[in-house]
């Protein structure tokens, strides 16, 4: 699997990115081959687009938007290893969402939380639980510790 995760915002505090670094960190330590690959890249919407325009139909693209679909943790686990594809691109949504256009382009829209988060919040929680889903798969502690 592998995953790539796109983003509008710059980290504002160095904990923030810390925290991102870490769990990044984490997953490429811990993922037991079940993650080959895993990217982070912040983005313009004009290469947005172009971008998801690129990957369509090779990739699932998933948008986080906190008008997307609720997921529980082991949704989200399923969500990540049980599709179809081999790679999928995570899109963290700007300010004022996402614009028509790109809705169209995507296999399925997630919210991490019903209350609007920071990117960098919504980008490290988001890797805290693509971590948590693969400490899940490969009976880690983790989540029950």
């Amino acid at each position: 699997m592998d995953i790539e995760i796109l983003y509008h915002d710059k980290f504002k505090f160095e904990q923030e990115e810390y925290l991102f670094k870490m769990y990044l960190n984490r997953i490429r330590k811990i993922s037991n081959n079940l993650i080959t690959k895993i990217k982070t890249e912040k983005i313009n919407d004009k290469s947005l687009i172009k971008k998801i325009k690129l990957k369509k139909g090779t990739e699932a693209i998933i948008l986080l938007d906190e008008k997307g679909e609720v997921v529980t943790t082991d949704k989200f686990k399923n969500l990540l290893f049980e599709t179809s594809l081999s790679k999928i691109l995570f899109v963290i949504g700007g300010t004022d969402g996402f614009s028509k256009e790109i809705n169209n382009l995507c296999n399925k829209r997630i919210t991490l939380s019903k209350m609007t988060l920071t990117h960098s919040f919504a980008a490290i929680i988001l890797l805290e639980q693509i971590y948590r889903s693969v400490t899940i798969k490969i009976n880690h502690p983790y989540h029950r510790a």
